[in-house]
C-alpha cells in the first residue's frame, strides 16, 4: 500500500504540473497535435523516464484530444495531423501519468463560449457528486444512480432550441490495477440496479462522467489511435506461428508499454517502421486491443471530467484534484 500511495501522489503532482502548462496553449488556432506532443513530452520530462527503463515511470496512455460529438480516444494517428481547434469547440483533453505502474487518469473540458457552460457543469457537478459519494464498502450502484439523475437534471440552449443533457450511456468511469488502465470493476453513470459491486480499502479508481446534447449513444468510427496489449495473453503464447517483424513489434511493445495503452505515433520513436500490417495481424488474433474514437450523432456536443482516487478504510483521496478542477 505504501508504494502505491507514494507513486500515485508523485503521478498525481506530475499530472498537476502538465495540466498547468499547457492551459494557456489551449485555444483557437493551436494545433492539436502540438499540444498533445506537449503533453506527453513534458509528462516524460517530469516523470524522469527512462528509456532504458520504460516501464518504470513515465505517460499512462496516449493524451486524448477528442473534440465535440467524439467522446473519447482520438490522439494524433501521425505527427504529419494539420487539425487545429476552432472556436466552437468543446474540446476533451484526457491524459495519463504512471509511476511504477501505478496510473493518474484525469481529465477536463475546455469551450470558448458561455453557451456551452452548462453542458460542462453537468459533468463537474456530475463526477464531483461520485466523488462525494465514493469511499470503503460505497454501492457502486447508488453512485452511478445519482451521477445519472445529475446530468439528466441539466438542459442547455443551442440553435434557439432547448435540449436535454443525457449521459453517455456506455461510457464509464472504472478501476485501476498496477499497469492496467481498466481493471474489474467498472462505474456506470446511468443507473444499474443489478450491479452489486462495492469498493474496497486499497482499490483506485478513474471517476469519470460524459454528458451529450446528442443521443447519449456512441459508436466507434474513424482511425483507431489507441491500442493496448490483451491484459489476458500470457505472453509465452503470444509469439507462436508470427513472422520476424511481428516478434519484433510485439517485443518492442512489452518492453516499452506493457499492458499499457501506446499510439501509432510513437512507434518511430520505438525504431519500429511500416508497423501497420504487423499491428494489424497482431490485431487479428486478439493479442492486441483497439479502441477506436467515440462518436455520438453530428451536430452534439460531449464534455467529461475526471478525477482519480485512492480508497482508505476511513476516507477517500481525490489525487488528481487541484485548482484548476
Amino acid at each position: 500500500m505504501e508504494e502505491k500511495i507514494k507513486s500515485l501522489r508523485i503521478a498525481a503532482d506530475i499530472h498537476k504540473k502538465v495540466r498547468k502548462m499547457v492551459k494557456d496553449d489551449i485555444k483557437p488556432g493551436a494545433k492539436i497535435l502540438d499540444i498533445c506532443e506537449k503533453i506527453e513530452t513534458n509528462v516524460r520530462l517530469l516523470s524522469k523516464y527512462d528509456a532504458e527503463k520504460p516501464l518504470l515511470q513515465g505517460i499512462g496512455f496516449p493524451c486524448g484530444f477528442s473534440v465535440n460529438n467524439c467522446a473519447a480516444h482520438w490522439t494524433p494517428v501521425t505527427s504529419n495531423e494539420k487539425r487545429k481547434i476552432k472556436k466552437g469547440d468543446v474540446c476533451k483533453i484526457d491524459f495519463g501519468v504512471h509511476v511504477n505502474g501505478y496510473i493518474i487518469d484525469s481529465a477536463w473540458t475546455v469551450a470558448f463560449d458561455e453557451k456551452y457552460n452548462n453542458l460542462l457543469n453537468a459533468t463537474k457537478d456530475a463526477t464531483n457528486t461520485g466523488l462525494k459519494l465514493a469511499g470503503c464498502d460505497a454501492r457502486i450502484s447508488e453512485i452511478s444512480a445519482n451521477i445519472e439523475e445529475v446530468i439528466n437534471s441539466y438542459d442547455i440552449v443551442l440553435n434557439n432550441k432547448r435540449l436535454k443533457i443525457k449521459p453517455v450511456r456506455s461510457l464509464c468511469g472504472h478501476q485501476i490495477e498496477k499497469y492496467k488502465i481498466h481493471h474489474k470493476k467498472a462505474i456506470p453513470i446511468i443507473r444499474m440496479d443489478n450491479y452489486h459491486e462495492k469498493m474496497k480499502e486499497g482499490e483506485f479508481y478513474a471517476i469519470e462522467t460524459f454528458a451529450s446534447t446528442g443521443t447519449g449513444n456512441v459508436i466507434e468510427r474513424g482511425n483507431c489511435s489507441h491500442y493496448m496489449v490483451d491484459y489476458r495473453n500470457e505472453k509465452k503464447k503470444n509469439f507462436q506461428n508470427m513472422n520476424s517483424d511481428e516478434k519484433l513489434l510485439l517485443t518492442t511493445l512489452y518492453k516499452k508499454r506493457s499492458t499499457l495503452p501506446f499510439c501509432p505515433r510513437w512507434l518511430k520513436s520505438y525504431g519500429i517502421n511500416n508497423y501497420s500490417d504487423n499491428l494489424n495481424n497482431l490485431v487479428k488474433r486478439n493479442i492486441i486491443n483497439t479502441y477506436p474514437p467515440l462518436y455520438d450523432v453530428k451536430g452534439s456536443y460531449i464534455s467529461q471530467f475526471e478525477h482519480t482516487i485512492l480508497i482508505y478504510n476511513d476516507k477517500t483521496e481525490v489525487l488528481s484534484r487541484s485548482d484548476d478542477y
